[in-house]
């Protein structure tokens, strides 16, 4: 699953950056086609300013080529006309940009100043021809005038000195001279005339086409200039698109990076983290499998070992037990009998030392901390083991260093001791076995030391295993529980066990043990009982008649009233004659099991059936406690268990529930009529023995007060108010640990409950009337 979301997240990963690079390449065709529609029109602006600039050159040429007009010839004249004509069609271009009725009045303008051009190109001619003309007659009048000289004038007579003079006649050529100079002097009048004429029209049209002409390149050089200035704020406001767009795409980018960092990070923590737990699940898997391996092995071995041991006594009794039917000799039946007894001897020691080690290997022995004195455990061991050392020709030594007043489990020293003594007398064939005892500094020390076969350091490893029989082990009784017993004794008393031994040499146990002193001896040791609160009352259903007594046992002195049944009949009758608190039932019973009694409980209507607790109890391996509570059990009790396991469950079960405050009972006692009568005897029988409680009680006479209590428990018990009279029947069965203030607590919890007997019953009294009698 952590894979699959990795590889989704990489996957969206790549979409992500797929997408990015399609807008990186959207935007870059974008700004790429921006930047060419700006470079376009740039282009078509430098296309204008150089047409512009174009027609700037034409109008110079054109209007310097108009000032050479006293120079032209009539090719001029044709020039000059098709010079305007291209201004025509340039300033036709202008059109676009410009108003076309202010173009269409300059190309008039102009076309009004060729026309005035060529009236002074015609003038000029015609000055030209006058000129070429005068230039032609001042010859032809020079040469007449050499011709005729003047005739000097006569006077008429003789001689002409007295006659009068001849008046002169004019010549031809002052005639000629005089005609030239008239019609000159007219003609150039009235060339000058118009010459003027269309000078002052030309300069009045070179005027008004210059303003014309201003104002065309004032508003071509403003457009030209906004148009920059257009382009120019348009290239600023794409840069700043442009900016705003990268950086966006930018920032975009790097959050992406660094979302895509956390994840791919986030993940690939992730998935070592799986890929580690998957390391440690496989690992740990290998370990079940390498366990589950040994525990097959092991369990096999058990089966051999177990097998192997119980044949051996069950041989012998099998054999026995045919030869005594067909033997007549007392004596031979006694020997036969004495061989089966002690084979039975052994098998319950051998599944005494198996029971006691699944008891402590699943944890269900607890430490009984009581105090005693260690050189008294040392000479019971001595007392022990002495005769069993003699037979064997084998020295035994007991050294204790210290005779001193513990806090601990007795029990559990003397067992550490007991098996490693046996251990070493088993393999011990010749020398010696000594046992060292000694504390200090708050650890017991408890050293066995033998000069058997010893073992390889091999056979150290394996010594303290479950069912483990070494090579020298072969021809011995047991099934190899004796160490690992120790060794789980130890561990629960929170000890160390080192074992020192060589092939050939023998072997040292020494067992260290954390442990307190006392100044005195204390009483005897008591098992501490849980905190019972109220008593209540039980009732055990089981096919097995030892389990039955154990368990009444077990709650006896507890001081918890135990009712047992062997079957569903019994159990009915006594579900019938009394409420109980709760019930234990055994799972597996030939007539009904535990999972049908549930049911017949549940769905009958005997008295409290419907709602009474009801704890199984099983050895069954094949179903554990949360399968058992799903089926509507209470609580579970796995066997074996110890009395604190029963009695910790029981008030659990019961703390879970209402409980019971020993308030009296009436119905079974009123049950088969005669209630008045039995009533009235109740409470004058209880009036007269609280009375003779109270004296025996002050006169501390406990003889009396157990004769009492019995007769009590007769009455009391049919009304299901006796739990006080229990804990006093306790606590007078053990009078070396009966202490004088729990016996009077006790006696007065009595003497409470009897007060109360005594009111209830007279109230149940009263609903018969006062002078009612049977």
């Amino acid at each position: 699953m952590q894979i699959k979301l990795f590889w989704k997240t990489i996957a969206i990963g790549y979409l992500l950056i797929a997408l990015l690079i399609g807008s990186i390449a959207y935007t870059s065709f974008y700004e790429w086609q921006r930047l060419e529609f700006l470079e376009e029109e740039n282009k078509l602006i430098n296309s204008f300013r150089k047409q512009l600039h174009d027609s700037y050159m034409r109008m110079i040429e054109f209007s310097l080529f108009g000032e050479t007009i006293l120079e032209w010839e009539s090719e001029d004249l044709e020039h000059y006309h098709s010079c305007r004509m291209e201004m025509d069609s340039m300033l036709c271009r202008f059109k676009t940009v410009y108003p076309a009725e202010r173009i269409d009045s300059i190309r008039h303008l102009l076309e009004d100043k060729e026309v005035q051009m060529r009236h002074i190109v015609k003038v000029l001619d015609e000055q030209n021809t006058m000129n070429e003309k005068i230039a032609r007659q001042v010859p032809v009048i020079a040469l007449n005038s050499a011709r005729e000289e003047s005739k000097k004038l006569k006077r008429k007579g003789f001689l002409g000195i007295f006659g009068k003079k001849e008046n002169p006649k004019p010549t031809t050529t002052t005639v000629m001279l005089y005609t030239l100079s008239h019609d000159v002097i007219a003609q150039q009048k009235m060339q000058s005339r118009q010459l003027q004429l269309y000078a002052d029209s030309l300069a009045a049209r070179n005027e008004d086409l210059n303003i014309q002409l201003q104002e065309l390149i004032v508003r071509m050089d403003d457009k030209v200039q906004h148009d920059l200035q257009k382009r120019e704020f348009e290239i600023t406001a794409m840069r700043e698109d442009s900016f705003i767009l990268v950086g966006g795409m930018t920032t975009f980018v790097l959050a992406l990076l660094l979302i895509s960092y956390i994840i791919i990070h986030s993940n690939n923590r992730r998935i070592k983290r799986y890929k580690r737990e998957t390391a440690n699940l496989i690992d740990k898997l290998e370990q079940a499998v390498q366990r589950n391996e040994s525990l097959m092995d092991a369990r096999q071995k058990t089966m051999q070992t177990i097998t192997h041991e119980l044949r051996t006594p069950l041989t012998a009794i099998y054999g026995y037990a045919e030869l005594i039917p067909e033997e007549n000799d007392a004596e031979k039946i006694t020997r036969y009998t004495d061989s089966i007894r002690q084979a039975s001897k052994r098998m319950i020691t051998m599944l005494n030392s198996m029971l006691e080690f699944f008891r402590l290997d699943s944890g269900k022995e607890h430490i009984n901390v009581c105090p005693f004195r260690l050189s008294a455990v040392v000479d019971n061991l001595l007392a022990e083991f002495t005769p069993q050392a003699d037979a064997k020709d084998l020295r035994l030594t007991v050294e204790n260093c210290t005779d001193i007043i513990l806090m601990g489990d007795r029990d559990r020293i003397i067992q550490i001791c007991d098996n490693l003594l046996n251990n070493a007398l088993k393999f011990t064939a010749m020398g010696g076995i000594i046992l060292r005892t000694d504390y200090a500094d708050g650890m017991l020390t408890l050293i066995v030391e033998d000069s058997g076969s010893g073992m390889s350091k091999d056979e150290q490893q394996r010594v303290f295993d479950a069912f483990e029989r070494l090579s020298n082990a072969a021809t011995q009784d047991g099934f190899g529980l004796g160490l690992s017993i120790v060794k789980h004794i130890v561990d629960m008393l929170r000890g160390t066990i080192r074992l020192d031994s060589e092939k050939g040499r023998g072997s040292r146990f020494t067992v260290t043990i954390p442990m307190q002193t006392t100044d005195a001896i204390a009483e005897k040791d008591k098992e501490q009982t849980p905190n019972m609160g109220k008593l209540y009352s039980v009732l055990v259903l089981d096919d097995n008649e030892v389990v039955l007594n154990m368990i009444k046992d077990m709650y006896a002195s507890a001081g918890v009233h135990c009712d047992t049944s062997r079957n569903v009949g019994d159990m009915m009758e006594a579900m019938r004659t009394r409420s109980y608190d709760f019930m234990i039932t055994d799972l597996k019973m030939p007539e009904m099991n535990g999972y049908e009694v549930l049911e017949l409980m549940r769905s009958s209507s005997i008295g409290n059936s419907k709602e009474i607790p009801i704890i199984v109890a099983t050895a069954s391996g094949s179903c554990d406690e949360e399968d058992l509570l799903a089926h509507g059990f209470t609580a579970c009790l796995f066997k074996p268990f110890s009395r604190n396991e029963l009695l910790a469950v029981s008030e659990k079960c019961v703390s879970s529930g209402p409980r019971k405050e020993n308030v009296p009972d009436f119905s079974s006692l009123l049950a088969y009529g005669g209630g008045c009568r039995l009533l009235d005897s109740l409470i004058s029988e209880t009036e007269s023995d609280l009375k003779k409680l109270a004296q025996a009680e002050a006169t501390d006479n406990r003889e009396a007060i157990a004769a009492i209590a019995h007769h009590l428990r007769s009455s009391w018990g049919v009304i299901r108010a006796d739990g006080p009279l229990w804990i006093l029947h306790t606590l007078l069965n053990d009078p070396d640990s009966c202490r004088v203030e729990e016996l009077d607590t006790a006696v007065r919890k009595v003497l409470e409950q009897g007060r109360a007997i005594i009111v209830a019953a007279k109230g149940e009294r009263g609903k018969y009337g006062k002078n009612h009698r049977d």
